[in-house]
């Protein structure tokens, strides 16, 4: 169902691999019709964005009722898989690249990230201060955008090891909705931090990728991994369906880069979000220290 060995690396300053077909197009139309066919969707967010997410009552019916989704998922939702992901990033980026501290090696396929606002207080309680023997878990949501559709660039939450995105339709350049990929203005490798949302101004783009149905985009999660969407202008071309999924520890991925290791500072807030609003910054030093 998934064609990896499609997958190659390309030129960035932190892992990503790319690949077109990696889903064949007769799929991606089940798929979108699968989606489609969805009587409700769990939330939306960022500016249009409806999401069907795992964990969620009406993501077990969706799979229930979705053959070709329910087919992916078990595919995605297991140690088996994880670990060819995980095989695939250490034989393609051998040398001076960006590795997890702990590796975990207990897979959990019932567990996901919680989708409820909490404050900064409560989401350092739940994920503790421990960072060894880490459990592994999928994430992913089946999603389809409508115009408005945005994502302003930032790295995703501290849980997470790999994210992936598959496309299930083709939408013309002119009309945006790209996936970017970005780098500090800096020719520095190494830095003493790294924040969740930089400005704009501090960055500039490695690569774009048009949506383009059967194409699948896989990157490790690292505290310079900045992508972002821009804005997607639905006109007289189909509705942007995908696949976003990521693979997440039950607690902070610590990374370390050459001799630097990095720690996940939360930045203190008042306000309930979901973890994946929350601003944390990835520093050379432990929290407390």
């Amino acid at each position: 169902m998934l064609s990896t060995n499609k997958l190659k690396k390309i030129k960035s300053n932190f892992p990503v691999l790319v690949g077109d077909n990696v889903v064949s197009k007769n799929i991606c139309n089940l798929l979108v019709k699968e989606i489609s066919n969805s009587k409700a969707f769990d939330d939306m967010i960022m500016g249009g964005r409806s999401r069907i997410n795992k964990g969620s009552k009406n993501f077990n019916l969706y799979i229930k009722n979705s053959v070709n989704s329910a087919k992916l998922f078990k595919l995605f939702n297991s140690k088996s898989f994880y670990k060819k992901i995980d095989k695939l990033f250490t034989k393609n980026f051998k040398d001076g690249s960006w590795i997890n501290l702990y590796k975990p090696e207990f897979f959990n396929p019932k567990k996901f990230t919680i989708k409820k606002k909490l404050n900064s207080s409560e989401l350092k309680k739940i994920l503790g201060n421990n960072y060894t023997n880490p459990k592994v878990n999928l994430d992913i949501d089946f999603s389809v955008s409508k115009g408005g559709y945005r994502l302003r660039p930032h790295r995703d939450d501290i849980t997470r090891l790999f994210n992936f995105l598959i496309y299930l339709t083709d939408i013309p350049k002119k009309n945006g909705g790209s996936l970017t990929i970005y780098k500090k203005k800096t020719k520095k490798n190494i830095r003493k931090s790294f924040r969740r949302f930089p400005k704009m101004d501090e960055l500039e783009i490695i690569k774009s990728f048009t949506p383009k149905k059967g194409t699948m985009v896989l990157f490790q999660s690292t505290p310079n991994s900045y992508h972002g969407v821009n804005r997607f202008i639905e006109k007289k071309c189909p509705k942007r369906f995908f696949i976003y999924g990521s693979y997440a520890l039950n607690k902070p991925v610590i990374w370390k880069y050459k001799d630097a290791t990095y720690y996940p500072h939360i930045i203190y807030s008042k306000s309930k979000m979901l973890t994946s609003f929350h601003d944390v910054n990835y520093l050379t030093s432990k929290p407390g220290h």
